[in-house]
């Protein structure tokens, strides 16, 4: 069985996300035949190693994306069992007609990597944005969500499709040598972490090293903040001025720049107690699965998985630029008794609800009960 995923923006990073991950396993799990359709944007190093067997299936720039898209689909559509897409935007909507269009037979899975935000704007649609919301799910076969919550509420939004929904979180590949092993708590150190783009105006990394500046200095010992990921530009001045006021807590906040060794990232992880994530808007987050799985409990704005993730009460969700809890939670956590258990719980509940094996068998599932049952046909 032919499985495509549709995706021209495909970077190597992608690779290790869902753009890559669930071909990757279909193919390694079930024998699908799976590749990435997408333009080639520069060098895919992780296909020599975190995706070895992935192929990829470089598409030609030669016109307006839109036409680029239709002479690809025009010319390998009928040999496409399965397409899988993402995001409801104009570009899902045009892939999904062009493969139908040549391909009546296949199916369209439409991976939605969305926000309540989304479940917001259907439920203001009039009747008309309704029925063309209908025309194009009526050409979808699967919505693949990744949030519990919002597949929830899409359940009750959009009840002519609801045999379609289906919860497909992101995940992890446990099978990697630098993700299998778990954590002891007992060799972690007293370590907040946070990883991403240091400085950029969506990570807003700013309110924690102002927060971790306001812990009672009796209280925050021998804890260090340490960031892990390129600096914007123009942050460094940030940064100077921090070190200018807060003079103290030069070696207590550390700046490690991009680590791009994926063993090196992952012992970070498994170094720090607590993972922060101040982002003002995530999708997903997967970061927090990253941590999580590592054993880091989280605080985090209320994005992404964050509420899922801490929904034991073993961790701290705050509104997203509320520094002053930030604060508060920074110290209820490195003071806590249950810090340990707390890092035990997320730590399973990550690698329960978010391994790619699992997440895969579900899908592959849902694709047989479409398709049948000779995936080599």
């Amino acid at each position: 069985m032919r499985y495509c995923v549709l995706y021209p923006k495909t970077e190597n990073v992608h690779l290790t996300k869902d753009v890559g991950m669930i071909a990757y396993k279909l193919n390694q799990l079930y024998g699908y035949d799976a590749f990435v359709a997408t333009y080639k944007n520069g060098e895919y190093p992780y296909l020599e190693d975190e995706v070895k067997g992935l192929k990829m299936d470089f598409i030609k720039r030669q016109h307006s994306h839109f036409r680029d898209a239709y002479l690809y689909l025009k010319k390998n559509a009928s040999s496409i069992d399965i397409l899988q897409i993402f995001h409801m935007t104009l570009n899902s909507v045009v892939y999904a007609f062009l493969y139908k269009m040549f391909n009546k037979n296949g199916v369209v899975f439409l991976k939605l990597d969305c926000t309540k935000i989304l479940v917001d704007k259907i439920r203001q649609m009039n009747m008309i944005q309704r029925q063309i919301l209908n025309v194009f799910l009526n050409k979808v076969d699967i919505i693949g969500v990744e949030k519990k919550e919002i597949l929830n509420e899409l359940l009750c939004e959009l009840k002519a499709h609801k045999d379609k929904l289906l919860n497909v979180p992101n995940g992890l590949d446990f099978s990697k040598s630098e993700i299998k092993p778990k954590t002891k708590f007992s060799n972690k150190e007293n370590i907040i972490l946070s990883v991403g783009r240091i400085g950029s105006p969506e990570k807003d990394s700013k309110i924690l090293m102002d927060a971790f500046s306001k812990v009672d200095k009796n209280i925050l010992g021998n804890w260090k903040l340490v960031f892990v990921g390129p600096i914007e530009k123009g942050f460094e001045k940030e940064i100077d001025n921090y070190f200018k006021e807060h003079e103290e807590l030069k070696g207590k906040v550390i700046f490690k720049g991009p680590i791009y060794d994926r063993k090196e990232l992952y012992d970070e992880y498994r170094k720090a107690k607590i993972f922060c994530l101040t982002s003002k808007f995530e999708s997903v987050g997967i970061v927090l699965i990253e941590a999580g799985a590592m054993g880091d409990v989280i605080i985090s704005t209320n994005v992404g998985i964050a509420d899922e993730i801490v929904s034991n009460n073993n961790g701290i969700v705050i509104n997203v630029g509320n520094v002053s809890a930030l604060t508060d939670g920074i110290m209820r956590l490195i003071t806590s008794e249950k810090l340990a258990s707390a890092s035990q719980i997320t730590e399973r509940f990550c690698r329960d609800n978010y391994n790619w094996d699992t997440i895969v068998k579900k899908l592959h599932s849902k694709i047989i009960d479409i398709k049948g049952n000779d995936i080599n046909e």
